[in-house]
């Protein structure tokens, strides 16, 4: 069976960067919504994009955004040689399904998992993967799971799991339910916005073995 993808969320510094890489990580994500606590300005994202191995793949986080600045956030990502940085965009907001289409690049879709019936979402806005995360008030993670059972009869092919994800339970969270990849922000922190090294190296080697 293929490895699980590995995402980790909240990039702030070419340190975390590169270190998550070097343990093995898929996926890094990079917020761009100014109220989180792992924001990251473009111009500093940019700085960090361009020191980083061109098999990157990088994914821009937005919280309802005008589709204009979204736009903008990712011109300011382009490498120097003009190759653009993200491979992805992440849309972690209310926004529907017409706001999700023509982007010319891979989609994630978050849904915000408050209920059974949040998963409604997954049939109703189009999406190249969803990444499945605790509902919190605001837009921050909860840090704690909902219910896996809920994902019961869900094909888990173009799933991310997220919330309260750590390495004591990553290993039983892809076991039960087989998903394309895992996503990872406060379970391997130090503080917000700067990452543990034990714990994310602990983290990536759990779920790669799973």
């Amino acid at each position: 069976m293929t490895a699980v993808k590995v995402k980790v969320c909240g990039i702030t510094s070419l340190a975390d960067a590169e270190k998550a890489l070097e343990f093995g990580a898929d996926l890094l994500g990079f917020n761009f919504y100014p109220p989180s606590a792992r924001y990251v300005a473009p111009e500093t994202a940019q700085k960090i994009l361009q020191r980083l191995p061109s098999g990157s793949f990088n994914v821009a986080v937005f919280v309802n955004e005008p589709r204009e600045r979204v736009r903008a956030t990712i011109d300011c990502g382009r490498l120097a040689d003009g190759r653009q940085a993200f491979g992805g965009l992440q849309f972690h907001g209310e926004e529907d399904a017409d706001y999700c289409l023509g982007w010319g690049m891979t989609v994630i879709k978050a849904v915000r998992v408050r209920e059974r019936s949040s998963l409604k979402a997954l049939e109703t806005i189009a999406a190249d993967f969803y990444l499945l995360d605790s509902f919190s008030e605001g837009y921050g993670g909860s840090g704690a799971p909902f219910p896996w059972e809920w994902l019961d009869g869900i094909s888990a092919s173009k799933l991310i799991l997220s919330g309260g994800l750590r390495v004591d339970n990553v290993t039983q969270a892809i076991q039960k339910i087989r998903p394309y990849g895992v996503d990872v922000c406060s379970g391997v922190e130090a503080r917000p916005g700067v990452k543990d090294y034990e714990k994310l190296k602990q983290f990536i080697s759990a779920a790669k073995a799973a």
